[in-house]
């Protein structure tokens, strides 16, 4: 019996990669309609376009009288749209990016009908261990994917059961040879000898399976005209059964069969295909302008929406949408990878600017009007609590202030951190009812003082300025070069930093820095053969302490080989690479802060922290979405590793938020904020900070032989500099770590993780300056002060669980979702909910499609609950 072959046309649809969206869109003009056009002439014709919605909006932006027929066309299942909005990255975007993604993506395809139920990624850098909890939260129970799958050593089939971290499980099916197995189909003898039957070959050395799954598409291809027509001539030709299918029908086989192998697990083998490892380490601005974006939106604009929205203040959910659309165009696997060319890179960093104007846009227009609903004058600041539970801990109050003789009402503890001084100015304009008027303004300060401070669930609290006898305290210069809480001691020695820990721990030269050559490119670092490691110490320029919180200020000037050809010997000319490290400890915080800013004139260089552990055991414990997966270090250099590889395998591996290394005495942990890459070997852990580099593709790397990543090889294609991935000039980093005692936990971790990034968010409606929030300048005033009030919470969990979001239903105006997650390995108790204020409460899963009430949150999982004011 002939073994059926399921043949899936479509085209792959990269928005953006050496090409820019522009020209993609100029592509897609009349590749797209051609498209249409042969499925309404054939009947039997299917077609996928690429799993992602925002291509077909961009589509019918140029042909709007064409949305009748993809509605028809979706229906009738010829033409396969959804669910993702773009196809994202599964390393280096946050989980809530994730989750909106889809849920983005789901709603906008079913402006058009059904939307592919498949989590249809083809061609994405490797996948992480949870996807599958990620795709069944969202309602899709499978997923079609190409590469790190390693068949050897993983899951000998590339059908099976994919099970994340926890419970949940998905059909999963390896594109054993990419999406481009079959691409240019044809019945030609030569193309069925050399490229058809050796790819069928390849999948059946796999599987015994009875159904074999075949991609015929490309880049950016056109549609193959006649196709039923072209299989029936070669099912005469050859001992298959060939016929036009779809991803959904070959899945639905799949579902039927009972003895599917089983796997939990990440994918990130480079094994028959490249899976870059090292890539998170590419285009760092990239990486951190979105880690910001996001925290901005998750964090602080989708819950203040809903603090809003409950004191009668409101703006579109739809443009918050446009703003996360504006970030999801960059999260595609080439773009947020950072292996595009410069003007793609450019393209990204400018809509991610807009996305961020956005973000703060909602942030200043919603703290302005609540400031006015609640009649609160320039003595007076508004700080929020976006969490469900009440806070009590440290904020960072942003305020204006004639002088610093001054003090928070009832509040003991605050340290002025900062300042900015602002030199009073003569004859401004004052517009005013009766005419303008010219007047003098005295100086005055921009304070940011940390405070020890209590603020409701969900909620807000006013701070009162007033006047005092003294001065605000602030941070004083001591001569000695240590600081200290309670948890730890870091002290400046001859030898580097030294670390001791309350528990008796103790760690000379911690922490320092490390620089290499990198002769790599956008894809992957590579190091220069020989070429030893440059360890950077800084040296301790000042302390500063208080009572609150204890500073110590740090540098280093370094002259370094300017470029490869210095490195290599061929040139003697160097460049500086300037260093300033503030790290901070807060008295009650074992979390412990750093800030690092680099001047950076070197070219094609990596540069990492490294931390000493003095941790011997090779496992490390790396968050991911929802959860944290164990990894073993490499244990020296593979021999003979190209006989098996593609890639070099290299230990350098992708973190989400926090990365533990440990044994049965201590645990070490480092965090960090757009940082994503780490490795640890002979007991140091290094956090990649960038490696940069000036090429798009390299042939021939020290890790990665052969020919050159993306196109640059091939004919008619040039190599193509990238000198904005140099990253020259002013770079800022920010990480933290911490020690405790005895083996990993991940209840510890998280509430760590929880900590360092909360958001201090705060507004004073001041008129001293209007472009501290840069709307104050044009929002007119026309609140009345309705409200009094000094505090308000409006949702309050009990969970034993960590807040994800708080965000605005997509699909109903008065609607509120609360995701609650539970990144542990134990069941965490949901708990109560204050829920007094919403008038209905429904469990429901990403596509707010209702489900059954839950009491608890299973391990490595989440829940979402809508609420309705």
């Amino acid at each position: 019996m002939k073994k059926k072959v399921h043949v899936v046309s479509h085209s792959h649809w990269d928005r953006e990669w050496y090409f820019t969206t522009m020209d993609a869109l100029l592509l897609s003009d009349n590749l797209f309609s051609d498209v249409l056009s042969e499925l309404e002439k054939n009947s039997e014709a299917k077609f996928c376009l690429d799993g992602q919605s925002s291509i077909v909006d961009d589509y019918l932006e140029l042909h709007p009288e064409k949305l009748e027929t993809i509605q028809k066309l979706v229906k009738k299942k010829q033409l396969a749209i959804g669910p993702w909005y773009t196809q994202t990255d599964a390393f280096f975007v946050g989980e809530e990016s994730f989750l909106r993604n889809l849920a983005i993506g789901i709603r906008d395809s079913r402006r058009y009908g059904e939307e592919m139920k498949i989590g249809y990624l083809p061609d994405t850098f490797g996948f992480n261990a949870q996807m599958p909890t990620l795709l069944q939260n969202c309602g899709i129970d499978n997923i079609v994917f190409w590469r790190g799958l390693n068949l050897a050593t993983q899951v000998q089939s590339p059908y099976f059961i994919w099970k994340g971290l926890g419970e949940k499980k998905i059909i999963a099916a390896n594109l054993v040879d990419g999406y481009g197995t079959a691409a240019f189909l044809n019945d030609s003898d030569d193309y069925l000898e050399e490229r058809l039957l050796p790819a069928l070959k390849r999948i059946e050395k796999w599987t015994d399976n009875e159904n074999l799954l075949l991609p015929s598409g490309g880049d950016q291809l056109e549609i193959i005209p006649n196709l039923p027509e072209t299989l029936n001539r070669i099912n005469k030709k050859v001992d298959y059964y060939l016929f036009q299918s779809s991803y959904e029908a070959f899945l639905e086989t799949l579902r039927n069969q009972t003895d599917l192998p089983e796997y939990q697990g990440e994918f990130r083998e480079p094994c028959t295909t490249r899976a870059h490892k090292s890539i998170g380490s590419v285009r760092y601005d990239i990486k951190r302008l979105n880690y910001l974006i996001e925290q901005k939106l998750t964090k602080r604009v989708e819950p203040l929406l809903a603090i809003a929205k409950a004191h009668e203040i409101e703006l579109s959910t739809e443009l918050l949408i446009k703003t996360w659309k504006k970030l999801l165009e960059g999260h595609a696997h080439d773009s947020m990878g950072g292996c595009v060319s410069d003007d793609v890179a450019k393209d990204i960093l400018h809509r991610m600017k807009e996305a961020d104007e956005l973000a703060s846009g909602f942030e200043n227009y919603l703290a302005k009007r609540l400031s006015e609903k609640l009649g609160l004058n320039a003595n007076q600041v508004i700080v929020f609590n976006t969490t469900s539970k009440a806070f009590r801990g440290y904020k960072i109050i942003d305020f204006l202030a004639s002088d610093k003789m001054i003090r928070f009402k009832g509040e003991r503890e605050a340290v002025i951190l900062n300042e900015i001084y602002f030199e009073g100015k003569d004859n401004l304009l004052l517009e005013t009812p009766e005419g303008p008027k010219y007047i003098n303004e005295d100086p005055y300060y921009r304070l940011f003082a940390l405070a020890n401070i209590e603020i409701p669930a969900m909620g807000f609290k006013v701070l009162e300025i007033e006047k005092a006898e003294n001065p605000l305290s602030e941070l004083e210069a001591v001569s000695e070069k240590e600081i200290k809480n309670k948890y730890y001691r870091i002290q400046e020695t001859k030898t580097g930093l030294l670390l001791k820990t309350s528990e008796g721990t103790e760690i000379e030269n911690f922490l320092a820095f490390e620089d290499t050559g990198n002769n790599g490119d956008t894809y992957d670092f590579s190091p220069l053969e020989n070429e030893k490691p440059t360890l950077l110490g800084l040296k301790v320029d000042a302390v500063k302490k208080s009572e609150l919180v204890e500073i110590m200020y740090l540098s280093g000037n370094f002259q370094l080989p300017k470029d490869l050809a210095a490195r290599c010997g061929e040139t003697e000319e160097t460049g500086e690479l300037k260093m300033k490290l503030e790290m901070e400890l807060r008295q009650d915080s074992s979390v412990i802060r750093c800030k690092l800013i680099v001047q950076n004139e070197i070219l094609s260089h990596r540069l990492r922290v490294v931390i000493r552990t003095e941790v011997e055991n090779r496992n490390t414990m790396a968050s991911l979405p929802f959860g944290f997966i164990g990894r073993e270090n490499l244990q020296g250099e593979l021999k003979d590793w190209h006989k098996k590889y593609v890639e070099y395998p290299i230990d350098l591996e992708p973190f989400d938020k926090s990365v533990s290394v440990y044994d049965e005495e201590k645990t070490i942990t480092a965090f960090g904020k757009g940082i994503k890459e780490y490795q640890f070997q002979q007991s140091k852990l290094y956090l990649t900070l960038f490696a940069s580099t000036s090429q798009l593709g390299k042939p021939n790397l020290l890790y990665r032989p052969g020919r050159a990543s993306g196109d640059t090889t091939k004919k008619g294609h040039i190599m193509m500099p990238t000198p904005l991935a140099e990253l020259l000039g002013e770079l800022e980093f920010e990480f933290a770590f911490s020690v405790q005692k005895g083996t990993f936990d991940s209840s510890v971790v998280s509430e760590e993780q929880q900590e360092y990034v909360d958001e201090s968010m705060c507004y004073q409606n001041q008129m001293l300056n209007k472009f501290i929030h840069r709307l104050d300048n044009k929002i007119q005033t026309h609140q009345k002060a309705e409200e009094t009030i000094q505090e308000f919470s409006l949702l309050q969990s009990e969970s034993e669980a960590w807040d994800s979001t708080f965000m605005p239903s997509l699909y109903d105006q008065n609607a509120f979702i609360l995701r609650l997650k539970n990144p542990t390995e134990r069941v965490l108790s949901i708990g109560s909910l204050d829920t007094s204020k919403f008038s209905k409460v429904c469990f429901v899963n990403v596509q707010e499609q209702p489900l059954q009430e839950q009491q608890e949150i299973a391990p490595y999982d989440f829940v979402s609950i809508k609420l309705w004011l």
